[in-house]
This record gives C-alpha cells, structure tokens and sequence, in this order.
C-alpha cells in the first residue's frame, strides 16, 4: 500500500520552498481538524493526507527546526489515522502508522533529538495529541540523578 496525496506537480511546486509548503501544510491541517469536528472524516482524509505529506517533507528538511518539525508531523499523522479509523478503514490507519513510527524511528541515534523523537513515537501509538516532553530529573553537584 503506497499512501500519496499530492500529485508530483503539487509536490514538486510546493517542496521547492519550505516556507511555502509549511503554509500549505497549516492551511491543510486545519481544514482538515474542522472537518473532522463536524463528523465528516471522509472529506477531512484527503486534506489530512496532503498535510501528512508535506509534514514528511518538512521533517526531513527539518524545518523550522527538528523539535518542530517532528511534533507536526506526528501530530498530522496521528490525525490523519484518526480521520481513517473513524471513517471505518483500518487498514490505512495501521499503515500509516508503521511508516510514521519508522520515519521517526531513523532520528534516534541522535542523541540531540532522542527525547523529542520518542515522544513523538510514543504519541503515535497512544492516539492522543503530543504531550509536552517530560524534564529530566535534576542533577545534584556530584552529577546523580536527586528525585526532591
């Protein structure tokens, strides 16, 4: 199964500049997330679908920035599966998925983006919108981990 939304003439006009395929992907999330609030998932799949791609394409420009980049396009997949499974199709929703949780799964051998990355992760499988990343434990002055 090979899930794209945007024609090669659209992708190729819009990943040619990131500002503008950020606008696009912003314009398209949203009507998407409307759509779907007002039950009609359908209608919402295709939108969703085009902003999934370009946060795809986002990330791996990581523009504005990787934390940024990662957030949004989990974010649009975890709608866009949303949309799916509420529109009674599995089966796209699972693909997609396992190629966003392999998309981002690439970027953990960053230490720089560990965290952020698994959090991204951990949303997709939990179906609920990103979270904030939990802090880290402080340091007392010998380096240990201090719980209080």
């Amino acid at each position: 199964m090979k899930l794209r939304f945007l024609c090669a003439n659209h992708r190729q006009w819009l990943t040619a500049d990131s500002g503008r395929a950020e606008q696009a992907w912003l314009d398209w999330v949203e009507r998407g997330a409307t759509l779907c609030e007002e039950g009609n998932h359908a209608e919402a799949i295709p939108l969703l679908g085009c902003a999934f791609d370009l946060a795809s394409f986002l990330l791996g420009e990581h523009w504005p920035g990787y934390a940024v980049a990662a957030v949004r396009f989990s974010d649009t997949a975890r709608q866009l599966m949303a949309a799916y499974r509420r529109n009674g199709e599995s089966g796209p929703a699972n693909y997609i998925l396992v190629g966003a949780s392999s998309l981002l799964a690439r970027e953990l051998h960053d230490r720089r983006n560990y965290q952020v990355t698994a959090d991204c992760i951990r949303t997709l499988y939990a179906g609920q919108p990103h979270a904030a990343a939990p802090q880290p434990w402080p340091k007392d002055s010998a380096g240990a981990r201090r719980l209080h």
